[in-house]
């Protein structure tokens, strides 16, 4: 990993941790407000979100229109032996508990797994987010290795905050980018998924 990568990182992080509370709270609403009334979202039936952690963009109220809407609203659920994800999906955030790396995961019952073949939109989590649509991550590698196989069909959207959006992640070879990435003021989609830019 490049050291100006663990920089932006570093710097990106630690104005998330500075975030006025209110400042988050608009910021998520409006990103909320450009996912709700785009046809990526609409047209969308089977939806993986994640629960908001560390302060990321907090997608909850959309994930309760995802409900009212007949939607189905999937989590994912960290499987640190092997770093990959599974996804589970659920009709109330009381259906989940405190998982792997201390986020929000939801509860494993007889019959609400999904395959992650059948999923058609992923609202991404990150770090930051560049024009190319490369996402800066954790460092954990989850989400690359679930587009990389299993949920390579899917359309991927990051979500970010206004000061993630960089003007380079400096991805790396294993990097997989994202179809679009949305901001407070916006959605921005990328072509061929960022290969054509990189």
């Amino acid at each position: 990993m490049t050291t100006e990568k663990e920089e932006l990182r570093s710097r990106l992080l630690s104005l998330r941790e500075g975030m006025d509370p209110v400042v988050a709270r608009r910021e998520s609403a409006a990103v909320c407000g450009v996912l709700g009334a785009e046809p990526v979202y609409q047209e969308a039936h089977k939806i993986l979100f994640y629960m908001p952690h560390k302060g990321e963009v907090d997608l909850r109220p959309l994930m309760e229109l995802g409900w009212r809407e007949g939607k189905q609203v999937i989590l994912p659920r960290s499987v640190p032996r092997t770093r990959e994800l599974e996804l589970y999906w659920i009709e109330s955030f009381r259906e989940v508990s405190r998982g792997a790396y201390g986020i929000q995961e939801p509860v494993p019952t007889d019959g609400n797994w999904v395959a992650p073949e059948e999923v058609e939109l992923v609202m991404v989590p990150g770090v930051g987010f560049d024009p190319a649509g490369y996402r800066l991550g954790y460092g954990g590698g989850y989400y690359d290795r679930f587009f990389a196989g299993p949920g390579k069909g899917a359309t991927r959207i990051g979500v970010a905050y206004s000061f993630q959006w960089v003007p380079t992640v400096y991805p790396e070879p294993h990097d997989q980018a994202m179809d679009g990435v949305v901001i407070p003021t916006g959605i921005q989609f990328v072509g061929e998924r960022g290969r054509n830019e990189k």
